[in-house]
């Protein structure tokens, strides 16, 4: 993963810094740094988009800090402003190139991840399993970017359709039909892979 400057060198420069808010920056770095991460590369497909958003997330979280409440940053609060900012690079860039792979996301997983391949098992399975999931995660890659992130913040994120929405600004009916239309795309772009399975 690529990483972004230590949260440390951020405080350079910043004499009026108090250590309260660098103990809590800190904090909200190592919890979500690598979720952020992958939820942005998932979104945009590129590692140095990825790497330049995730920096400016928790750039932007650590000039908040002085108007946070007592209860700090929930988890929800940093992803929306990570899916902001992504919404905002996408509008800036019209349909950006998007692709990410087994080999890519396998790099990347922990603990929370999806576990993408089985390491048991037979290995024709396992082969089987592996190209399957790098088309599912190509096809992903084609959609347009508003379908392309209700399905990653739905189905890979497992977010619900009114936190989706609520992330998002839009109606939940809105989501439902980006959904609904994502799905069926996805259906299209992974009927020709799988025809030859009925011959």
């Amino acid at each position: 993963m690529v990483s972004v400057l230590s949260p440390n060198r951020w405080f350079r420069g910043e004499a009026a810094a108090s250590q309260d808010h660098r103990e809590q920056f800190e904090a909200i770095f190592d919890l979500h740094y690598r979720r952020i991460y992958r939820l942005i590369y998932r979104i945009l497909g590129n590692e140095g988009d990825a790497a330049d958003l995730t920096q400016e997330t928790f750039v932007r979280i650590y000039r908040a800090l002085p108007r946070l409440r007592a209860e700090g940053a929930s988890a929800a609060w940093v992803r929306r402003i990570a899916v902001n900012l992504c919404v905002d690079a996408l509008r800036r860039k019209g349909k950006a190139p998007f692709y990410y792979g087994i080999a890519d996301l396998s790099a990347r997983s922990d603990d929370d991840a999806i576990q993408l391949v089985d390491s048991s098992g037979d290995p024709f399975d396992i082969v089987v399993r592996t190209l399957a999931h790098d088309e599912v995660h190509n096809a992903i890659g084609a959609l347009p970017s508003d379908y392309r992130t209700v399905i990653v913040l739905h189905h890979l994120q497992g977010m619900r359709v009114e936190d989706v929405a609520n992330l998002l600004d839009v109606p939940a009916g809105t989501i439902k039909s980006r959904l609904s239309r994502a799905r069926h795309a996805l259906r299209k772009l992974l009927a020709p892979a799988h025809a030859l399975d009925t011959v």
